[in-house]
């Protein structure tokens, strides 16, 4: 392990030697100077994330600006940095971060998280014009398996998933859209699992009649009722003024195929109002629905949405689904029923400093796209629910600290558990300008409880083109040792490359996963 950890930190130091100027980087200019920050527009600011440098070019040579503290879509607000005095006639510069496609991002993250959510997220963040405009992403990823434990039958496994996402805006800059996200995932050489999945997790048409009526029809979730999940159908918008009312009638996703299924139908009506504040605003939506099984209603609720800015640096987040009537076990029932709920507010008290706590008790079925090992299916499955606290502190430049603590109450579905995570990082280590962060977790449930501890060093070169990361963990949970090499390399503009190697050691065995991904934009 020690070698491992010496030639990693040699190719970092090398490849840091190597580096050179290619990366693209974004322009904007200082549109607006006051006494306490400047502001800076951009066309967009795709790729620029709080915390960012943006540079000031003199003889070619690019020179730290302003440092993002908050941004919009078109623009950047932050303050002066390095002594450097800047003025409306300035053009500042940004250096673009890799953008990694989807699946990348479910499969390196260890929170939970449903890929159509993601999905749906990144369709609703492009552009909206009244000319055509085209998006979209093809990508192939790979997934294998390895063990020395020679009586292992599902190794060594390997699996293929292609992944197409496409968003086409007023074809032919006419009134109708097109919007789709799906996946196809096969196994190879293992004829103990000859595994074929196909999952569609949008596709519809959208016909806008005008600039408030919409008319959509195929698979879709809609945002003013995001947890209520995908609906198989017909969708329709009216806005009136500060209000949004809509209806939806169609069928819901099985729940064990995530396939269209007739016997599932539902139908639904929402109410959405939007109201626009000094310190930002506030969304709320209520919504009926019927579902039904083989056309006999098994649930009616009621579901309600709420979004707010509180204050100024105050935000909160609600839904809940109250039931009306359901049927359990042929049993109907009548009675006011609170069956899911998740709340959250996060709060700024300072520009260094954010404070969170949530409570989630929702019971969605979620689709997840992604091959964790033992370890994070674990954390994954006993810290999403229950009520939880989260914090991140920027005490000084280049360092900073969080974490979050979660608890859960035992409950008919569910054990009472506590867990605790808490991280330093330090991101710029003097030589070798890499960033080096130390984590730790505490786990504790009814099963199991233990301790989970390690570190992990990253390093971008070339411009932040290629980013080049290793991390060790050891979970004394399961007396594992894991070790883990990731890259990520933007070849050019919308092509993207990652890797990840995983090797984990327990009781004098090791398995190793290996996951390839490369995606483009077109």
């Amino acid at each position: 392990m020690k070698s491992l950890l010496i030639c990693i930190i040699f190719l970092i130091s090398t490849l840091s030697l190597i580096s050179q100027n290619v990366d693209e980087t974004k322009t904007g200019s200082v549109s607006f100077i006051s006494s306490q920050n400047i502001y800076v527009q951009f066309v967009n600011t795709e790729g620029i994330r709080i915390g960012d440098t943006l540079f000031i070019s003199n003889n070619n040579r690019l020179i730290p600006a302003l440092l993002v503290d908050n941004l919009s879509s078109i623009s950047c607000i932050g303050k002066s940095i390095g002594g450097v005095q800047l003025s409306l006639t300035n053009k500042l510069f940004a250096k673009k971060r890799i953008e990694l496609p989807l699946e990348v991002i479910s499969e390196k993250s260890n929170e939970s998280m449903a890929l159509n959510d993601l999905a749906i997220k990144k369709l609703k963040d492009t552009i909206s014009v009244d000319k055509e405009h085209i998006d979209g992403r093809f990508s192939v990823s790979s997934y294998s398996n390895f063990s020395t434990n020679s009586l292992s039958i599902s190794t060594p496994n390997y699996r293929l998933r292609y992944n197409l996402a496409l968003n086409v805006e007023h074809i032919a800059n006419s009134k109708l859209s097109f919007e789709n996200y799906m996946s196809y995932t096969h196994t190879l050489n293992n004829p103990l699992e000859k595994y074929k999945d196909f999952n569609v997790y949008n596709l519809a048409l959208r016909y806008n009649f005008n600039k408030t009526s919409t008319l959509s029809f195929g698979r879709k979730i809609n945002v003013n009722t995001a947890n209520i999940g995908a609906v198989d159908g017909v969708q329709f918008e009216k806005q009136y003024k500060n209000f949004v009312v809509g209806v939806m009638a169609g069928s819901r996703p099985n729940d064990s195929t995530y396939g269209f299924d007739l016997k599932l139908f539902e139908y639904g009506a929402f109410i959405s109002n939007k109201i626009e504040k000094t310190n930002g605003s506030a969304l709320t939506t209520v919504a009926f629905f019927n579902q039904t099984n083989k056309l006999q209603t098994d649930r009616r609720y009621i579901y309600l949405q709420h979004s707010n800015a509180l204050l100024k640096n105050v935000d909160f987040f609600g839904s809940a689904e109250i039931d009306l009537y359901s049927l359990v076990n042929n049993v109907a029932t009548n009675n006011l029923s609170l069956t899911s709920t998740y709340l959250s507010i996060m709060y700024r008290p300072a520009r260094k400093l954010s404070l969170s706590l949530s409570y989630d008790a929702r019971k969605n079925v979620y689709y997840y796209a992604t091959y964790k090992n033992k370890i994070d299916s674990t954390l994954e499955k006993e810290t999403r629910q229950g009520l939880r606290f989260r914090f991140n502190y920027r005490p000084f430049k280049y360092f900073s600290w969080g974490g979050n603590a979660g608890y859960r109450l035992h409950t008919p579905l569910s054990e009472e558990s506590m867990n605790a995570i808490s991280y330093l990082t330090y991101s710029k280590i003097p030589l070798i300008d890499a960033s080096l962060t130390i984590n730790g977790t505490a786990l504790q449930t009814a099963n199991i409880s233990g301790f989970i501890y390690g570190a992990s060093m990253s390093k971008s070169f070339i411009d932040d083109n290629l980013s080049l990361e290793f991390e060790y963990r050891k979970a004394l949970i399961y007396s594992q040792d894991i070790a883990e090499l990731s890259l990520s390399w933007n070849f050019s503009k919308g092509l993207i490359f990652s890797a990840d190697f995983e090797a984990t050691k327990e009781q004098g065995e090791t398995a190793g996963r290996i996951f390839f991904n490369i995606s483009k934009r077109f």
